[in-house]
């Protein structure tokens, strides 16, 4: 059985933050970020690693020809990215404009939210349309081909026999067609010879 101390220490939460720094970083960077986050008890900080030198930066849009340096912090006292950025930006005295802090979660969101950046170099607008037959899609031959594939499937019913055989029919009955030609309409009442009053005369 697991002790009170085993709960405690599996139970334990922390907060993982990625910190951004644009442009030269200061010596010694890490160590004074832990000092700077030392009231949220820093577990670990990684070393910088610093991203080559591009025209435009992700996070750093208004920022042109400079690296950005990561460090991978965990604190195990609740807290926030601004209060994050801060604190690091006061203690190496950076511009808080050149800092960017965001959790785990956060920095997942921004990776989805521009994974194709990337141009591919083609013009989708410059490219020939594909050959597409619509005429085998819609109008009278897919129509017929509908009609010809629902044709092919037939179902046989199932004839059951039972103790009410005898009564009931041996075929089923069919049904004679009335020609419309031999259907007399007769403006007599079918309840008497009578014929029925005409509402213009009043009778």
């Amino acid at each position: 059985m697991k002790s009170f101390k085993q709960y405690v220490i599996e139970s334990k939460q922390v907060y993982e933050f990625k910190i951004k720094i644009a442009g030269d970083c200061p010596k010694d960077c890490a160590a004074t970020i832990k000092e700077a986050l030392a009231q949220y008890k820093v577990e670990s900080c990684s070393d910088g690693k610093t991203t080559p030198i591009t025209e435009k930066q992700v996070d750093f849009p208004k920022l042109e020809n400079v690296g950005v340096t990561i460090f991978d912090v965990t604190v195990s006292y609740p807290t926030n990215t601004v209060a994050v950025r801060e604190a690091v930006a006061n203690k190496l005295k950076i511009v808080p404009a050149n800092i960017r802090v965001r959790s785990l979660k956060e920095e997942e969101e921004l990776a989805l939210n521009h994974e194709h950046d990337d141009l591919s170099g083609d013009a989708l607008l410059e490219k020939p349309l594909e050959e597409v037959d619509g005429q085998s899609l819609v109008g009278d031959k897919q129509v017929m081909s509908l009609l010809r594939e629902l044709g092919s499937h037939t179902k046989k019913l199932t004839q059951y026999k039972g103790v009410n055989e005898k009564i009931l029919a041996k075929k089923a009955p069919s049904e004679k067609i009335v020609k419309a030609e031999k259907i007399k309409i007769s403006a007599k009442s079918p309840l008497g010879k009578v014929s029925n009053p005409d509402p213009r005369k009043g009778k």
